[in-house]
């Protein structure tokens, strides 16, 4: 009796690890879909077949296939802006920022990403709230991001509380950062560019716009 009340514990509802690893697996899978067929080509039916889930599994986590567009979105772009442990190289000031701009760069230009966001701007009028709020969320976070990691440059170079890297003052440093010196270089890869042929002037490109925004900040 023992025995059968543990083999009838073994089954259902399974533990939180499990149920992340469930998770993270559909989302994979859809990643994968999307990235491939579009939103509209996509299928639940071949999302299920790729995470080797069932639909309902996937329903009982994602109510619709919107629901699971966003959190795919979601969650590439919580990836992408995830600047904690970002320590930019360089023997200066200018060349940490440098370095600091390349990176963010780099980490964009990832196919996944650029493949993505294309998808995410072809939906827009489709679903306007859904976009702009994953934009609005991946900016923000972005930005408090960064703002921590000029906050700790300029400590270091003896700048921090003053000017443009005062607290008050540092996240829209930041903003300014992002929109001058990373935006201009991710525009031209949404739109076509090569990114082969992007990355070849990538370093003289932030090279003279971390010069222009240090001329305007220091």
């Amino acid at each position: 009796m023992a025995a059968s009340r543990m083999a009838r514990g073994k089954v259902g509802r399974p533990s939180l690890e499990r149920a992340g690893e469930v998770e993270e697996r559909i989302l994979d899978a859809a990643k994968t879909v999307f990235l491939a067929n579009g939103f509209e080509g996509a299928s639940v039916d071949e999302i299920a077949q790729t995470a080797r889930a069932g639909k309902p599994t996937i329903y009982a986590r994602f109510p619709s296939k919107a629901a699971l567009f966003a959190a795919v979105i979601g969650r590439q772009a919580a990836r992408n802006t995830q600047y904690e442990n970002l320590v930019p190289q360089g023997r200066s000031f200018r060349s940490r920022l440098v370095n600091l701009g390349v990176t963010l760069i780099e980490r964009a230009f990832e196919d996944e990403t650029i493949g993505l966001m294309r998808t995410a701007i072809a939906e827009n009028p489709r679903f306007p709230d859904l976009t702009l709020e994953i934009q609005a969320s991946a900016r923000q976070r972005a930005t408090l991001n960064v703002g921590h990691v000029l906050g700790e440059l300029a400590r270091a170079e003896g700048l921090a509380g003053k000017g443009a890297f005062a607290a008050e003052r540092i996240e829209d440093t930041a903003r300014i950062f992002i929109d001058l010196v990373v935006f201009s270089m991710l525009m031209r890869a949404l739109l076509g560019e090569d990114i082969r042929a992007l990355k070849k002037e990538l370093q003289a490109c932030v090279e003279g716009r971390v010069a222009f925004f240090l001329s305007a900040t220091t």
